[in-house]
C-alpha cells in the first residue's frame, strides 16, 4: 500500500464485483471479475495511472443490503476517501454501492479539498473507456442519480421481500430451510382468493424417520423430539443432563453429532413443537421466537397435531426454567438454587450441581478446564443471598438496579403483558437509533449540496416511526405499580427469603443478579471466603466483566 510521502494523485485502484446470479434480467451472462479487471487495467493505462490494488468479489444480491457490509467495497472506498489513491475504478456503479448520494458526494466534494476521481466503466463491449467521470462536472449530477437510483432499488427490493416473507408467515407457511427435529416439511395445495392453485410450506410430524439409535431402529425422530421437548423437562430433568442422557443412549444429534446443552434448550424453547409460527432468533441469543401477526394473534404452522398440545408446551417451559410446581422432592430445579447462575472463573464454563456442591461441569463431561472451580452449596448460597439483601437494602430509590428489578418481578407475575411491553421497546429503541443514525449522516455531510431534499422525507419518516412506537409503549406499559417493598428492607427480605421454596429463591436472586463467577479454592480445604471466591455481575453492571477483576 502506499505511504504519506508518495504522490498518490497517480494510484488508482479497482473494484471488480459480480452477483453470484449466473444470468441477467435481459439473459446475458455478467462481465467476469477477471474480465472488468482487465477493462479496468486498460483504462488505467490509457491515463497513464499505476494500479495499486484490485479489490474482488463475488456477491450475492442479499448482500448488497444496507445491513450487510461489503468490506471490499468498504475498504475501496476508504482508501479513496483518506486520499491513499488518487482515483477508483468501478465496472457498474450498482455493483459498486447502494449507500445513495452521500458516497459519491463525500468523493465529489472531499472535506480536505484534494481532487479525487471516481470512474464508471461505458460497459461497452466492443471499445472500453471510461462512462462517467466525477472530474467532468456534467457526469457528477449524473454519478449520484444512479447511486440515489441504486439505493432505491434495493430498499423497493428488501420491502417487497419483507412484505413477502410477513404474508407468508401471517399464512402458515414455514419459512426455513429445514425442518425441527422430529418434524418434516410437506407442500400442501390450495386454492387462493382468485381460485388458482397454489403450494404452500407446512409442518407436519415425522412418524417414520428413524432416529438412527443402534440397537432401536423402531424409534423415530418424532419420539425422541417428544422426549425432549416435554416428558424430559417435566420430568424434572436438566438439561444439560437431557443432553448428557441422550448421547449415552447413542442418539445421534440433530446435526449427526452429539447432543449439547444448547442443542435441547433450543428444542425446549420452540414453539414450534406446539405448532406454532417463528421468526429469526432472540437478539443476541439463540432461542427461537414466537411469531405473532398485526393482530397480535398466534399463526399455526402444522398440518395435523402438533408434537405438543398447549398445555403441555406451557408446562415443559414452566419446568425447564425452573417457575413451575415441584414434580417430586428429587425435581433437580427444587433443589439447586445457584445453578446457571455460576460460572467457573478458570473456563468460562457454567458451575453446575455435584455431590454437596457447584462445580465445573467441564472436567466431568470429559474436558480441560485450567482452574475447575468447586463451592459447598450452603457457604456460597448464604453468601449470594447476603450480598443480594444488602445491596438491594442500600439502593436509593433513583437506582438504576431497583428500577430492572421491578421490571423483573413484573415480567414474573405478568409474564404476557411483560412480553408485550419488551417488545415496544426495543421497537421504539430501533426507530430511535435509526433517527440517530439520520442526524449523525446530515451532521457529516452526507445531505449537503443536491441530496439535501432527500433529508426532510427520511427526517419526517423517521420521526413519525419514534412517535408511532412511543404510542405503543405507552398503551403496553403496565397501568398498576409494582409494589417490591418487601425486597427492600432487610427484616422483610430475610421473611420472605425463609419462607420460600428453591424455585422462588432462584427468581429472587435473579430479579438483580446476572452471573456470578466463581474461582478454584489456592488449596484443598481452604476455608471458603466469598468476597475472595465470588464475583456477582449485577444486572445494571455496564460492559463485559473480566476474569481478572476475581482475585
Amino acid at each position: 500500500m502506499s505511504t504519506p510521502t508518495e504522490d498518490t494523485s497517480t494510484l488508482i485502484d479497482l473494484v471488480c464485483r459480480k452477483s453470484q446470479a449466473v444470468k441477467s434480467k435481459t439473459g446475458r451472462r455478467e462481465i467476469s471479475v477477471s474480465a472488468q479487471e482487465a477493462r479496468g487495467r486498460r483504462t488505467a493505462a490509457e491515463l497513464g495511472l499505476t494500479v495499486r490494488h484490485v479489490w474482488r468479489e463475488v456477491g450475492s444480491a442479499s448482500r448488497f443490503r444496507r445491513s450487510k457490509k461489503v468490506a471490499q467495497q468498504d475498504l475501496a472506498l476508504q482508501a479513496l476517501e483518506k486520499g491513499e489513491i488518487g482515483a477508483l475504478w468501478v465496472f457498474r456503479l450498482d455493483r459498486w454501492t447502494r449507500r445513495g448520494a452521500g458516497a459519491i458526494l463525500s468523493i465529489v466534494e472531499p472535506q480536505d479539498g484534494r481532487p479525487r476521481r471516481l470512474l464508471v466503466d461505458n460497459c461497452d463491449a466492443k471499445n472500453p473507456g471510461i462512462g462517467l467521470d466525477s472530474a467532468n462536472p456534467r457526469d457528477r449530477s449524473e454519478l449520484i442519480r444512479h447511486a440515489e437510483d441504486a439505493r432505491e432499488e434495493t430498499e423497493i427490493l428488501s420491502e417487497r421481500v419483507r412484505n413477502a416473507k410477513t404474508f407468508q408467515r401471517d399464512n402458515g407457511e414455514w419459512l426455513n430451510g429445514v425442518a425441527p427435529y422430529g418434524l418434516r416439511i410437506v407442500m400442501v395445495t390450495t386454492g387462493d382468493e382468485d381460485g388458482e392453485q397454489i403450494e404452500e410450506r407446512k409442518l407436519e410430524r415425522d412418524t417414520e424417520t428413524s432416529a438412527g439409535i443402534p440397537g432401536e431402529p423402531t424409534v423415530t425422530k418424532l419420539e425422541i423430539a417428544r422426549w425432549v421437548t416435554y416428558e424430559a423437562p417435566v420430568s424434572g430433568h436438566a438439561k444439560r443432563k437431557i443432553s448428557r442422557m441422550l448421547n449415552d443412549r447413542g442418539v445421534p444429534s440433530p446435526t449427526g453429532g452429539t447432543w449439547a446443552f444448547s442443542t435441547v434448550a433450543n428444542m425446549i424453547d420452540n414453539p414450534a413443537y406446539a405448532g406454532w409460527q417463528v421468526t429469526g432468533r432472540e437478539d443476541g441469543k439463540s432461542r427461537r421466537m414466537l411469531y405473532r401477526n398485526a393482530a397480535g394473534e398466534r399463526v399455526s404452522v402444522m398440518v395435523g397435531p402438533s408434537v405438543l398440545t398447549e398445555v403441555e408446551y406451557n408446562a415443559a417451559q414452566a419446568a425447564s426454567r425452573g417457575t413451575g410446581p415441584a414434580i417430586d422432592k428429587e425435581s433437580w430445579r427444587a433443589r439447586h438454587v445457584l445453578t446457571d447462575l455460576l460460572e467457573c472463573a478458570g473456563c468460562g464454563s457454567s458451575a453446575t450441581w455435584r455431590g454437596k456442591g457447584y462445580c465445573c461441569w467441564r472436567p466431568g463431561a470429559g474436558g480441560v478446564c485450567p482452574a475447575p472451580a468447586y463451592v459447598a452449596q450452603k457457604g456460597a448460597e448464604e453468601y449470594v443471598y447476603m450480598r443480594w439483601s444488602s445491596r438491594l437494602a442500600a439502593a436509593e430509590p433513583h437506582d438504576r438496579l431497583l428500577a430492572i428489578v421491578a421490571e423483573r418481578w413484573q415480567a414474573r407475575q405478568d409474564p404476557q403483558a411483560s412480553e408485550d411491553e419488551a417488545a415496544a421497546r426495543a421497537a421504539l429503541a430501533d426507530a430511535e437509533a435509526a433517527l440517530s443514525r439520520l442526524w449523525k449522516d446530515r451532521r457529516a455531510g452526507l445531505y449537503d449540496g443536491p441530496s439535501e431534499r432527500f433529508f426532510a422525507p427520511a427526517l419526517t419518516e423517521a420521526n413519525e416511526a419514534v412517535l408511532d412506537a412511543q404510542k405503543t409503549v405507552e398503551e403496553t406499559r403496565g397501568r398498576e405499580g409494582v409494589d417490591i417493598s418487601f425486597l427492600l428492607d432487610t427484616s422483610y427480605q430475610r421473611e420472605a427469603w425463609d419462607d420460600a421454596d428453591d424455585a422462588l429463591k432462584r427468581d429472587l436472586l435473579r430479579l438483580a443478579i446476572r452471573r456470578i463467577r466463581v474461582k478454584k479454592a489456592d488449596y484443598r480445604g481452604q476455608a471458603f471466603t466469598g468476597d475472595a471466591r465470588m464475583e456477582i455481575i449485577w444486572h445494571d453492571d455496564e460492559g463485559v466483566y473480566n476474569m481478572s477483576s476475581v482475585k
